[in-house]
């Protein structure tokens, strides 16, 4: 029965000018609201068949919905919690079906499915994750329009400042030109704000380098593409121009006598 609805909801939305992750969301919650129906339907169907209860005579359709309030009181409050937080949920569109989303810091994933009373993912490693909506306090979602790379870089205090910023602009032009595809644009096809450096982000207590940061705002389904390249290009570009990256060093000195060598 729900192959059949699953069915008939795709040659519904064939006729609508949803997106696909949108019409993809809509599906899986009407999936998920027939289930229940179709199971509610079952059961009734059930218990009239063992004459507990006949939904054609008052007395017995009153009797079976003092048993199902009874079940329903039990169970209510965290059902209703869920329910009524998939709902707001879908109704201010924190997330849809096929977005990247961090739910409570802890759980990470595609989302495959969302229900009346809980939200699945697939991780990286293809488990999925299902998470009851009540419980979804946090929500961060990777694929909303835009999102900003930021990528910092330390640097030994030893490298020409100059030489680290041509580097880098170096890079910003890389991903500008060859990676122009993952950059946000208006509606009119202009990027809105390029890769560029933001500048040196840290030189106080810490004796390994300065930090340089670049950022770039790129379309949110290209985030981690660009965020990986962005770090090959650093370290590409880098080698090429002889600047070190800045990494902690570990010094041994010894000490000998005629006796025996310390390490000091």
């Amino acid at each position: 029965m729900l192959k059949i609805i699953q069915y008939l909801l795709n040659k519904l939305f064939k006729f609508t000018r949803f997106d696909v992750r949108y019409k993809n969301t809509l599906c899986s919650v009407l999936l998920s609201i027939s289930y229940y129906i179709i199971l509610i339907i079952s059961i009734i169907l059930i218990l009239r068949e063992f004459q507990i209860v006949d939904v054609t005579k008052f007395g017995t359709l009153v009797t079976g919905a003092s048993i199902v309030g009874l079940i329903a009181g039990v169970a209510s409050q965290s059902i209703l919690k869920d329910i009524f937080n998939g709902f707001f949920i879908l109704f201010e569109k924190q997330l849809q079906v096929g977005d990247f989303v961090v739910i409570n810091e802890v759980f990470r994933g595609t989302v495959e499915e969302i229900g009346l009373r809980s939200t699945s993912l697939r991780d990286w490693d293809l488990k999925r994750i299902t998470v009851p909506n009540g419980s979804i306090t946090s929500i961060r979602n990777y694929s909303k329009d835009k999102m900003r790379v930021v990528v910092h870089v330390r640097v030994s205090y030893e490298e020409d400042p100059m030489k680290v910023l041509s580097a880098l602009e170096e890079v910003c032009g890389i991903m500008n030109e060859k990676y122009k595809d993952y950059l946000w644009r208006s509606p009119s096809g202009e990027a809105r704000s390029p890769f560029k450096i933001y500048g040196v982000t840290d030189i106080e207590d810490n004796p390994v380098g300065a930090k340089y940061t670049i950022t770039g705002v790129i379309e949110s389904y290209k985030y981690f593409s660009a965020l990986r390249e962005t770090k090959l290009q650093i370290l590409i570009v880098f080698k090429k121009s002889n600047v070190h990256i800045a990494y902690p060093t570990h010094i041994n000195i010894l000490h000998h006598d005629n006796n025996n060598t310390k390490e000091l």
